[in-house]
């Protein structure tokens, strides 16, 4: 580390020829003396004067001149111990005589004359500007350096990147001219050094100062700042905290929406059966009774499932899934209620639980449960009444707590009836049955379906779907829909993937859906002139409402020219 200070020793000329004091000028000019500024003149052992070569130069000497005539005899001495003293403590002795450091024995460690300690020093000074110059414009931060009266003295290019102030022009002149908010004067008057300190010297500028006090044995006599841009960091840190802060408020939405949140709006439509029904689910979820879904294939009884679910004091449970047509009879037992080890050839040696066990506590939806074969209807039977099973090759009783939410899409009165489905477990089963509406039933529910499915499309492929063509949502309104929901959303799919613009066009339509078997079902140009009157009211209606009143909206939505929806409105009496 820089010691700070330069001393006698550091100053010490040492390069030294002795002379006698009858040698003459000639004789030192032949020795090559000139080159060294410093002569000793020794007398025997006894050092007697000192020799500056600028007294020969100046008095113009002539060859044959002795050194006694013009050596200085008025010499001081220092001791070893003065060499670690600072030179500057010396410079005013200097001017008059010459110093000479000798050690405990006397011999001569060097001399010390005003012409060359104040070369040397000269010199120092500017290797030492250069060095420091170097230095501040090797650094990334912008230096600035004033003196004991805040004066610039030094300013760096970074500095002028960073400010848009040249040297040439702050460089000599008091920084408060240029900066009302400063630190580095503050280094100067209270002594103390900052670290990393974030400051605005001006508006819109940010920077990490570093600042010191540049002392001088107990004075200070200026402060150095090195300053580090960070104006794009604190920039993007403050869009960072908006964002934090942005997303912050939107957890605690959702937070909120999820503490309030109806696990039922999942169930699209507003057909008064299905709002019914959807009050019915809503409070069997709220208990531990057995739920039987009923209705044709795709009517979204798993929806309903997951729904009950979500909203029962078991949602923090899990939640699995078995569908009963799904699984060979031979393996049934052993995936519902698991096996021992070595309860059958090929078993794990290790057993296995079964969905039972792994739904204990949870919920248990079994889809097809009309598929279930007899003998398994009886274990089932057992565990909903008595909460108790046995595994295949196990004697012990496992007992768990589930509850079942099931599913059919046939008549179970006519498998009773046929004996293939047991009586004792429909009536356990049939606690609380829901009855879930095909689409053709509710077909003022199909714009809202339709366009609901129409934006999820669009956005999985990346399209900016959002208009159909007239005779698309006429076409869907006339059409039965056998595979009810789940084919509606298999249709748009296919649709949105086949549409290149924003608007979905007939053409796009599947031959499937343009033939009917149906007697009283009319052709897709007919629109809505296939729904009874009364459903036609009520879809208009509703989808009025649900566009806030804006008839060109709802004529969007329900794929009828605008002036069709006037005349329409005017003839059911819809003001």
């Amino acid at each position: 580390m820089h010691k700070g200070f330069l001393t006698v020793k550091d100053m010490l000329y040492k390069d030294l020829l002795p002379v006698t004091p009858e040698t003459t000028i000639g004789e030192v000019r032949e020795k090559g003396i000139p080159n060294r500024p410093v002569v000793l003149v020794i007398e025997g052992d006894r050092l007697v004067g000192v020799l500056l070569w600028k007294d020969v130069i100046n008095r113009k000497l002539e060859s044959d001149v002795p050194v006694k005539q013009v050596m200085r005899r008025d010499f001081s001495s220092l001791d070893e111990e003065d060499q670690n003293r600072e030179i500057l403590a010396f410079l005013p002795e200097l001017r008059y005589h010459a110093l000479v450091c000798r050690n405990s024995q006397g011999n001569v460690l060097g001399i010390l004359s005003y012409d060359q300690v104040f070369h040397d020093l000269a010199l120092r000074v500017c290797e030492t500007e250069a060095r420091i110059n170097a230095v501040v414009e090797t650094v990334d931060e912008a230096i600035c350096i004033v003196d004991g009266s805040d004066r610039v003295i030094t300013w760096n290019s970074r500095a002028e990147e960073l400010y848009g102030i040249k040297a040439q022009d702050i460089v000599g002149k008091p920084i408060h001219q240029f900066f009302s908010n400063l630190v580095v004067t503050r280094v100067n008057k209270d002594w103390q050094e900052i670290r990393s300190l974030h400051h605005q010297p001006v508006e819109g500028t940010h920077v990490l100062i570093n600042a010191t006090p540049v002392r001088l044995g107990p004075k200070v006599i200026g402060g150095v700042t090195a300053e580090r841009d960070v104006t794009e960091v604190v920039q993007l840190n403050q869009k960072l905290n908006q964002a934090s802060s942005q997303v912050q408020r939107l957890e605690n939405e959702i937070h909120k929406i999820s503490a309030d949140r109806n696990p039922f709006a999942s169930i699209k439509g507003h057909h008064k059966r299905l709002v019914e029904l959807t009050n019915v689910a809503r409070k069997a979820a709220s208990t531990s009774a057995v739920v039987l879904l009923r209705g044709e294939s795709g009517t979204g009884k798993e929806l309903f499932a997951k729904a009950i679910y979500e909203a029962s004091p078991r949602a923090d449970k899990k939640f699995n899934v078995i569908n009963c047509a799904a699984i060979p009879p031979s393996l049934f037992e052993s995936e519902m209620f698991g096996y021992e080890s070595g309860a059958f050839t090929g078993a794990d040696k290790r057993g296995k639980i079964g969905v039972f066990e792994m739904t204990d506590g949870g919920t248990l939806f079994m889809d097809e449960i009309g598929e279930l074969p007899l003998d398994m209807q009886v274990k089932l039977l057992r565990v909903l009444q008595d909460g108790v099973f046995f595994r295949v090759g196990g004697s012990t009783p496992v007992k768990v707590d589930v509850r079942i939410i099931a599913a059919t899409n046939r008549s179970l009165e006519e498998m009773m009836a046929e004996g293939t489905f047991r009586e004792d477990l429909y009536y356990r089963l049939n606690v609380v049955s829901l009855e879930i509406p095909p689409l053709r039933e509710r077909r003022e529910d199909i714009p809202e379906l339709v366009y609901l499915f129409l934006q999820e499309f669009s956005q999985l492929y990346n399209k900016h779907i959002s208009k159909l063509e007239p005779g698309v949502m006429a076409t869907f309104l006339a059409y039965s829909w056998p595979g009810n929901i789940r084919q509606l959303k298999n249709v748009i799919e296919r649709m949105v993937i086949l549409t290149e613009g924003d608007t979905v066009p007939e053409s796009a339509i599947p031959d499937a859906l343009k033939m009917t078997t149906r007697q009283d079902q009319v052709t897709a140009t007919v629109g809505l002139a296939s729904v009874t009157e009364q459903t036609e009211r009520e879809l208009i209606i509703r989808t009025l409402k649900q566009v806030n009143g804006n008839r060109s909206e709802a004529a969007r939505m329900l794929g009828i020219p605008r002036s069709t929806l006037y005349y329409k409105m005017h003839q059911l009496g819809i003001m």
